[in-house]
């Protein structure tokens, strides 16, 4: 895939050099040519970026957690399943509150094979209209009004055997 991407790079700077060699006496040319370039080679740029998959810059609203890695004094890299069973990558501003949440989060999921949701608070209030306490167990927050919590799916997915 990624020599396809360089072949066609390639292929595009060539024909691009000749047209401006052949175009250099044509002022016209030259001022749409130039301006569309650069568009273009800056939205190649943008594109190859979003279609490597690097992380959102940004904290999640939803969804289930899956792992995490700590790159401990600049970055956490969250990685959290949402809507299509789609893993969705995250990278959020190191703190030392949101590492030892999520330290915590890692062990209630790999240690005791809990399902750990994130949901913001609001969501949270909604979904909780009605019902007495909270059934989604301690929270852990990673900013703001967002945090993970313990999914109790046998006691909220409807039994099969009705």
């Amino acid at each position: 895939m990624i020599e396809l991407l360089i072949f066609g790079l390639l292929l595009l700077t060539v024909i691009c050099l000749w047209l401006l060699i052949e175009g250099r006496k044509n002022p016209k040319f030259l001022v749409w040519f130039i301006p569309v370039l650069l568009i273009l080679v800056s939205s190649t740029y943008f594109t190859y970026n979003s279609i490597l998959g690097f992380p959102r810059y940004e904290i999640p609203k939803e969804g289930v957690y899956l792992k995490h890695y700590v790159d401990e004094p600049k970055w956490i890299y969250l990685w959290v399943v949402y809507k299509d069973k789609i893993p969705i990558s995250y990278k959020i501003k190191y703190t030392k509150k949101t590492h030892n949440s999520l330290e915590g989060v890692r062990g209630k999921a790999e240690q005791e094979g809990k399902f750990m949701v994130l949901r913001d608070m609001e969501s949270m209030n909604a979904t909780n209209e009605g019902r007495k306490g909270n059934q989604f167990g301690g929270g852990f927050t990673i900013g703001g009004d967002v945090s993970f919590y313990e999914w109790d799916y046998r006691s909220m997915m409807p039994r099969k055997d009705q």
